[in-house]
């Protein structure tokens, strides 16, 4: 049984991890209640075996927030819908706020994701807050820890970039007045507890995961995200060296072909550092990404990629922009093929997204993981870090050109091919390069507008793009981060919102 498995029999870990949220929904009489229902948290974590399920709570909550029917929505409303790469039709739930920067404090998918972050960050807290009085072995008790504080470190990664200054929140909330103690904390305060918990979880993870725990995070993983964390942060040098320790060890490799890397018969497969894994089968832990992305005109779409169960909901589909750079990128890119396909059933072409096809159990019950960080991420990274410290790098041009190889299905370790970028490469010219390698490459995954965030290009590329779709929306330094959500502000007077939002 892997961690895929554990999760559907998490229904008690989930119970533990939820024992004391919710705050932000509910009056104060209401929580002073007894819920005979409810699981009181002192009442749990007293043994290892309770440890271990509220790991995997911990994990569980992962889904919530990178995307579950009936949950948040995922990360894709946020990493891709307002970048170039993707658009949504829908309106009714608000999601199209995020596609035109017309988000207000009180859409729901806000409020979503900020709750679901913090549970996901209160499970991780009440085992790293509880373990210790458990008999476990110093390296299990530190194994726990460390994925606990790389989850809690992924969901603070996402929270600052999102929303900037945010409550930085690292024990367990005992009683609902201290929950209103916390305001929000200066971004560089989170940075530094989120490279804190990914430096312990890359000294007590093991390098691989197998068996039972394929699945769960490895050192790999937090010397990935950490890398990730320093670029973002641009601390370049220490980026570079964090990342060349993913490359170094060997314990990765490029998938020979592309389209490979998203079967879900191919899962966690040599080039995944880490996903959030989902199952399918009825257990309530299935994806709901197929359904989601598929466009909601087509039958015979829908029976072609996912056996026609369910419909497609047109949440974020592929931006005529993005075909157009796959266009320009020549027949021989492989990416495009396995990236998107056509609706053609109206006169106006349908774009969707081949990343996430299967056949549901029931609508929003597919196999599909979502990929948090890959290999080919990590050799792109490591380029621009070096590229940032100065141009004309062998290395950097070494990772980038075997992404580039694959691209065109040649073998990565071939001699300098015509494809390759030429030795003279300049620092401006591989900064363009890399901007255009990542988003051929990692579309759909959740990375785009983090990617424009992170280079300080957001508000130029998105306002060429407006002004190329004819469109009179246009960004401003307001937009790079979202409006805290209004439910959050009402509850918490010491929370503030950012400026440009009411």
């Amino acid at each position: 049984m892997t961690i895929k498995n554990i999760l559907t029999s998490g229904t008690l870990a989930a119970a533990l991890g939820l024992a004391l949220l919710g705050t932000s929904a509910c009056k104060k009489d209401f929580i002073d209640l007894n819920d005979p229902t409810r699981l009181v948290t002192t009442n749990g974590y007293t043994d290892s075996l309770s440890i271990v399920n509220g790991v995997t709570a911990a994990y569980s909550s992962l889904q919530d927030t990178y995307g579950k029917s009936g949950a948040n929505r995922g990360i894709f409303l946020f990493g891709e819908v307002p970048s170039d790469n993707s658009y949504t039709v829908v309106s009714g739930e608000r999601l199209n706020e995020f596609d035109t920067f017309s988000l207000v404090s009180d859409n729901p998918r806000l409020q979503n994701m900020w709750q679901y972050s913090y549970q996901t960050i209160a499970r991780c807290n009440i085992i790293l807050g509880r373990a210790d009085g458990v008999k476990l072995t110093a390296a299990t008790r530190n194994r726990l820890y460390g994925e606990v504080r790389l989850i809690r470190a992924l969901t603070y990664f996402n929270l600052v970039r999102l929303w900037g200054d945010v409550p930085l929140v690292t024990t367990e909330i005992a009683n609902i007045a201290d929950a209103y103690t916390y305001g929000r904390r200066p971004v560089a305060e989170v940075y530094k507890q989120i490279e804190d918990d990914l430096a312990f979880a890359e000294a007590n993870l093991p390098v691989t995961q197998t068996g039972v725990n394929l699945g769960r995070v490895t050192k790999g993983a937090a010397q990935g995200l950490l890398g990730k964390v320093f670029l973002t942060e641009k601390k370049y040098k220490q980026a570079s060296d964090e990342l060349k320790l993913v490359i170094d060890a060997g314990t990765y490799a490029l998938q020979a072909t592309y389209a490979n890397i998203f079967l879900t018969t191919n899962e966690m497969n040599s080039e995944i550092l880490m996903a959030v894994r989902y199952t399918k089968g009825g257990f309530g832990v299935g994806s709901p990404f197929t359904n989601y992305f598929l466009p909601a005109v087509s039958t015979a779409i829908a029976a072609t990629v996912n056996g026609g169960v369910g419909t497609g909901q047109q949440f974020n589909s592929v931006d005529a922009d993005l075909v157009a750079a796959f266009t320009a990128s020549g027949t021989t890119d492989v990416r495009a093929a396995a990236s998107y396909g056509t609706a053609t059933t109206t006169t106006t072409p349908i774009y969707y997204t081949r990343k996430y096809n299967d056949t549901p159990t029931t609508a929003y019950d597919a196999e599909n993981d979502w990929i948090v960080l890959r290999y080919a991420d990590v050799l792109l990274l490591y380029a621009e870090a070096l590229n940032e410290q100065g141009g004309g790098n062998a290395a950097a041009l070494d990772a980038v050109n075997r992404v580039i190889r694959r691209s065109r299905n040649l073998p990565v370790a071939t001699a300098a091919p015509a494809v390759d970028l030429p030795a003279s490469t300049d620092q401006a010219t591989l900064r363009t390069r890399l901007e255009l390698e990542r988003r051929l490459e990692l579309n759909f995954e959740g990375h785009r507008w983090f990617d424009l965030l992170r280079t300080d290009r957001a508000i130029t590329v998105m306002n060429a793009y407006f002004t190329k779709a004819g469109a009179t929306t246009r960004i401003d330094a307001h937009n790079l981060v979202l409006p805290l959500p209004l439910q959050e502000l009402q509850t918490n007077p010491i929370l503030t919102q950012n400026p440009g939002y009411n």
